[in-house]
C-alpha cells in the first residue's frame, strides 16, 4: 500500500520515528512443535517502511507509518483458479498483502511462508541483486499476479524495455511477496478455532470477490480502508474484536484509523481484555460470550506469541536503517508502554515459557471454581450454559497445555539422543489426556 502520511494535528501524535531493534526478541524457535500444537493460526505483522538504494529498478519508498501483512497457517490457494481464492488445508501456509496497486483485488495471496517473507534468500544469506531478481523471476514463474489487474497509475516511471508483467513483480516486491528483501517486521500471532478460522477465509474471500469481475474498482486510501482494515476485519470476522468499518465519514475515519505498529499491541491486549477467572466479567461481555457459546474458543489461550525479523543484512538493493511508528500520544499514550511490556515478558516469546505460564494460569481457575448454585444466585438463569461451556474449555485447555509440554520434552530427548520418558502428571490433571 501506499505509505502512510499523517498530518494536521496527527503528526504531534506519531511516536518512535528513530530506527526500532529488530533484533529483540527475535524469530520464535520450536515452529515445527508450534505447528503441531496448534493446527490454525493466525499471524499480523506490521511491516517497516521500505527504502530502495537509487539506481537499481524501481524507485520505491514509504513512509515511517509501514504496511501490515497477514499470514495463516492451515490455509492454501484454490490450485485451479489464477485468481486468489484461499481455502483450507492441512500445514498450508499463505500470506495475504492489501496493495494500493491492486484494481481488480484487494489482497494477494502468496504460497509457502519462506518465499512470502524471504523469496529465494537461505537463512543468512545476504540480499544480492542477483537474488533479488532471480526471486522477481520465480514470483512471476508462479503467476502471482496473472489474474491481477493494476492500476493505471503503477506504469509511471517504467522503462520501455520492461513488459506491464515484468512491472508488476519489480513494484511489488518487498510489500507483497520477499517481504525481508525491503522491511523488518513485528508479528503477534494468534491461534484460533477451526470454525474461527473458517470465518476468516470466508471474509478474505468476499473481499476479494467484491472486485474479481468488476465492475467495482478497488480503491484504498490511508484513512477510510488501508492495510489494516483488511486485517483487523478479518479477525473481527472470527469474533476477535469488533469490525472497523471501512469508508467511514473522513472525520471520523481521522481519528480511528488502524496503524501496523499500534494494531500489534491492540491484538496483544484483546487477549488479555479479561481476568481468566472472573466469569461475571467473561459472561457479561457479548463478544467474548459469543465466542465461547459458538467456537469453543477464549482469546486468553496458549500460543500467543510476539516476535520480529529484521530486514536482510548486507543488501545490496535496500537501504536497511528503518523506522516503524506508533500512532500515539509521545509522553501519555498506551503504545510504547504496552509494546515495552510484552517486549520483556518472555512467555510471548518462548513456547515453553508460554505453556507454563497458561498452565498456572488455568490452574489457579480451575482450583478457584464456584458451583453453579452460587453464581446462579447472582447471574440470570442464561448462565447455566455458559459455566458448563467455560469449565469444559478450561480442561480442553489444560490437556491442551499438558500436550504441548510432553511434545517439548520428548522433542528435547529426541534432539540430546535419550530416550523420551514419560512427565510426572501434574496434581489434579486428568490421567486420559489426549495424545497428538
Amino acid at each position: 500500500m501506499k505509505p502512510y502520511f499523517i498530518f494536521g494535528l496527527g503528526a504531534l501524535l506519531l511516536t518512535g520515528c528513530t530506527p526500532a531493534d529488530f533484533h529483540k526478541p527475535g524469530p520464535l524457535q520450536k515452529e515445527e512443535a508450534y505447528n503441531r500444537l496448534f493446527p490454525q493460526w493466525v499471524e499480523l505483522c506490521a511491516v517497516s517502511q521500505i527504502s530502495k538504494k537509487p539506481g537499481y529498478g524501481a524507485d520505491i519508498a514509504g513512509g515511517p507509518g509501514g504496511h501490515a501483512v497477514f499470514f495463516l497457517h492451515g490455509a492454501c490457494l484454490n490450485p485451479t483458479s489464477p485468481y486468489p481464492v484461499l481455502t483450507s488445508c492441512p500445514d498450508g501456509e499463505t500470506g495475504v498483502s492489501m496493495n494500493s496497486h491492486f484494481k481488480n483485488a484487494n489482497w494477494v495471496g502468496i504460497s509457502h511462508r519462506d518465499f512470502f517473507y524471504n523469496g529465494l534468500l537461505k537463512p543468512d544469506e545476504p540480499l544480492t541483486k542477483a537474488t533479488y531478481t532471480a526471486t522477481k523471476q520465480e514470483a512471476q514463474k508462479r503467476g502471482l499476479y496473472s489474474a491481477i489487474r493494476f492500476q493505471d497509475w503503477t506504469s509511471e516511471g517504467k522503462p520501455a524495455d520492461v513488459s506491464d508483467e515484468q512491472w508488476k513483480y519489480e513494484i511489488s516486491i518487498g510489500t507483497d511477496y520477499a517481504v525481508s528483501f525491503g522491511r523488518a517486521r513485528y508479528c503477534a500471532r494468534l491461534p484460533v478455532s477451526e470454525e474461527q478460522f473458517k470465518q476468516v477465509i470466508s471474509f478474505l474471500n468476499g473481499r476479494n470477490a467484491l472486485y474479481q469481475n468488476g465492475p467495482k474498482t478497488f480503491e484504498t486510501n490511508v484513512l477510510q480502508d488501508n492495510c489494516n482494515h483488511l486485517t483487523h476485519n478479518a479477525l473481527a470476522a472470527a469474533g476477535f474484536w469488533h469490525e472497523l468499518p471501512v469508508h467511514q465519514f473522513i472525520l471520523k475515519a481521522a481519528l480511528t484509523f488502524p496503524v501496523p505498529k499500534n494494531e500489534v499491541v491492540n491484538l496483544l491486549d484483546q487477549t488479555q481484555r479479561h481476568d481468566i477467572g472472573n466469569l461475571h466479567a467473561l459472561y457479561h461481555d457479548k463478544l467474548t460470550r459469543k465466542s465461547l457459546m459458538e467456537d469453543g474458543w477464549l482469546p486468553t489461550t496458549p500460543g500467543v506469541m510476539l516476535d520480529s525479523n529484521p530486514v536482510k543484512t548486507p543488501n545490496e538493493v535496500y537501504n536497511t536503517q528503518l523506522s516503524l511508528i506508533f500512532y500515539d500520544d509521545p509522553l501519555l499514550g498506551h503504545y510504547n508502554k504496552a509494546f515495552d511490556r510484552y517486549l520483556n515478558q518472555p512467555r510471548y516469546h518462548d513456547l515453553k515459557t508460554n505453556l507454563l505460564w497458561y498452565q498456572g494460569l488455568y490452574a489457579k481457575a480451575a482450583a478457584e471454581r464456584k458451583p453453579l448454585d452460587w453464581w446462579l444466585k447472582k447471574e440470570p438463569a442464561g448462565f447455566a450454559p455458559f459455566y458448563n461451556a467455560y469449565y469444559a474449555w478450561l480442561q480442553k485447555q489444560q490437556d491442551l497445555i499438558q500436550r504441548g509440554l510432553t511434545l517439548l520434552s520428548d522433542d528435547a530427548s529426541a534432539a540430546s539422543g535419550l530416550m523420551p520418558t514419560q512427565p510426572e502428571r501434574p496434581q489434579g490433571a486428568p490421567e486420559h489426556a489426549n495424545g497428538l
